[in-house]
């Protein structure tokens, strides 16, 4: 196949091998997504079908967060070590058995084990999969093609849990739901192992579609696909970048979660119906989509430093303002447009930012660490929820409270990121 040589004439000119690439991860995030959105749905459906507390099986989830970390640092040393392809292929083909398997369980023991598994190995997709396709292909472009790519986490929020109901109500049985789910991401792996590009390299296209001189792109080729990197483990973990951008992250993403876990129950305690709760729940994801372009726009428009301080000063305003106006039915409403804007961002600023900072050649490493530090993090979320709420009984302010200060210590670290590529340059 011949070169692209299509001269880049936007920051949306990717050519029509790195739109490939973009439309495949977004269903990446999409496929990985699942598991935790379905949560909103699928634990009543078994707790119905079966008799079972659904409060009890909740606990199952978070095991599974627990076990992403591990799960993490596994697949990220394997991508280090053998690229990203295979790595993604296996978990994506465990994600669809483990889905399937989950549509099967008719025990809490079964239910439990499926959860677990589904939850740990989506997290590996969606944390190191995704993001290493776009480091190889978007180096240079990559918050606008991050941008793109990330919607399909808002998408699974918007499109996956109606469709799961769906299923459900037509079939009574939560094997259909779960079948669908799992031929997904069969098909998707299938997709990776015969028609996926680790390098834009391999086809002749060119990083970012920026053409340059054919021998250097065979040079970067083989480059890239001989590198080892000199950021070992142990280094890593000695470098203050490392844990600026992965403590950072993770108390952004536990304010997220938190705020998206609990969005129907606090609208339900301000006074709000259940039905209209979950019908704003709805309008809140499908803003993320929007959303999710305008953070990579301002990315790519700015710096990445930059979008990520801006990030973390709204998620920060976002949690207090909450707290304060808790109670005002106009202010919530508004809040719940805002936040939907904020739910697109954190899927592409964090990977963004471990490629600004670790460079295209690095990022495989730097990432195998960032990622779960930052999913160690993260799995406080549940902690924290239930400790506050079980100690205030109920009090949803403190918890934003507490939401907003754990923001604002995002926001500090955040200043200290770097602009500068302090990895290998091409």
């Amino acid at each position: 196949m011949g070169t692209e040589t299509a001269k880049p004439q936007g920051i949306n000119n990717f050519g029509k091998h790195g739109w490939g690439i973009v439309v495949y991860v977004f269903f990446l995030f999409w496929i990985s997504a699942g598991p935790v959105d379905l949560l909103n749905v699928s634990v009543d459906a078994f707790a119905g079908i079966h008799g079972w507390d659904a409060n009890g099986l909740l606990v199952f989830s978070s095991i599974g967060v627990w076990c992403t970390v591990v799960l993490n640092i596994i697949m990220g040393r394997w991508v280090v070590k053998k690229g990203g392809k295979i790595p993604t292929v296996v978990f994506l083909l465990l994600l669809g058995v483990f889905f399937i398997f989950n549509g099967f369980a008719n025990q809490v023991a079964l239910y439990g084990l499926a959860v677990v598994l589904l939850t740990a190995v989506s997290g590996g997709v969606n944390l190191i999969s995704t993001n290493t396709y776009m480091s190889n292909w978007f180096p240079r472009k990559k918050g606008i093609a991050l941008g793109w790519s990330s919607m399909g986490m808002c998408f699974s929020g918007v499109v996956s849990i109606p469709l799961f109901a769906a299923l459900l109500a037509r079939t009574q049985s939560t094997v259909a739901p779960y079948l669908f789910f799992g031929a997904a991401a069969i098909v998707i792996a299938l997709i990776t192992l015969f028609g996926v590009k680790q390098l834009p390299e391999e086809i002749g296209a060119f990083p970012d579609n920026v053409p340059e001189n054919p021998e250097k792109l065979a040079r970067d080729r083989e480059e890239m696909e001989r590198y080892v990197s000199d950021w070992t483990v142990g280094r890593l973990l000695k470098n203050k970048q490392v844990w600026l951008v992965s403590v950072s992250f993770g108390l952004l993403f536990i304010a997220l979660m938190a705020t998206m876990t609990q969005y129907v129950p606090r609208f339900v305690a301000a006074g709000f119906g259940q039905e209209e709760s979950i019908l704003w729940l709805s309008i809140t994801s499908a803003l993320g989509i929007p959303g999710s372009y305008l953070w990579g726009l301002l990315d790519q428009k700015t710096n990445t430093k930059r979008t990520v301080v801006i990030y973390a000063v709204y998620m920060m305003a976002m949690q207090f303002l909450t707290a304060v106006f808790f109670d005002n039915r106009t202010v919530t409403l508004v809040l719940a447009v805002l936040i939907g804007i904020l739910i697109g961002g954190i899927g592409n600023l964090f990977p963004s930012m471990v490629i600004q900072i670790f460079g295209r050649y690095d990022f495989r490493a730097a990432n195998s660490v960032c990622v779960p530090i930052l999913t160690a993090i993260r799995a406080c979320t549940f902690v924290i929820i239930a400790v506050v709420l079980g100690a205030t009984m109920g009090n949803y302010r403190i918890l934003f409270v507490i939401l907003g200060v754990l923001s604002a210590v995002a926001v500090v670290l955040a200043l200290g990121l770097s602009n500068k590529v302090i990895g290998k340059v091409a």
